[in-house]
């Protein structure tokens, strides 16, 4: 859901949030929109948290930083305000006690399509999150199995590779070591 047609700033999102019919509700701002997210459903969930699991074990074992689940937002430095499915932050960008929404980009984000996304609502996060310097960004299709691994060129465009079911998404130099199979990430098929 896309509410009013026009150009909304982090301030207006705040007062939306503060609205009492709004109270158990949840919206981001992107590109000057405010959406409300609706609550995944359980292939959703399933997947967001595979990588969830597998971010947070490596977090852990390399003592490298935090993982989140989608509870954690960032308020990015181009306006928008995103809640990934799953993200990263350095050790040196945490500190204690926690903010209630970061001021910056995650190092590694992750989204999971839902049937209400379009490829271009997905896209567009993509490239905020990039653009303010998530340096990995994986979007994840349940339905066709693919994992996007996605990037900015130094031009500023989108680059998509797609690594499909029997693929492993890798955490390049971001994550150094870090493996996942694409199969572990969705419900098996049977």
């Amino acid at each position: 859901m896309v509410l009013r047609e026009r150009r909304y700033t982090l301030a207006d999102l705040r007062e939306i949030e503060q609205r009492p019919e709004n109270a158990d509700k949840t919206f981001e701002l992107i590109n000057g929109e405010v959406r409300e997210v609706n609550p995944p459903k359980p292939i959703h969930a399933y997947t967001a948290d595979r990588f969830y699991v597998a971010i947070d074990h490596y977090a852990i074992q390399t003592e490298s930083g935090m993982a989140f689940s989608d509870s954690v937002g960032y308020d990015l430095p181009n306006g928008d305000s995103l809640i990934p499915d799953a993200s990263f932050i350095a050790k040196s960008q945490t500190w204690f006690p926690l903010p209630d929404s970061f001021d910056f980009a995650p190092l590694v984000a992750v989204e999971v399509a839902s049937p209400s996304n379009t490829g271009r609502d997905l896209y567009d996060k993509a490239e905020s999150f990039l653009e303010c310097g998530t340096k990995l960004m994986w979007i994840a299709y349940p339905i066709t199995r693919v994992v996007d691994v996605c990037h900015l060129t130094e031009d500023g465009s989108l680059i998509v590779r797609k690594v499909d079911i029997n693929g492993i998404v890798d955490g390049e130099d971001v994550l150094p070591g870090f493996k996942l199979a694409v199969k572990d990430v969705f419900p098996p098929s049977n």
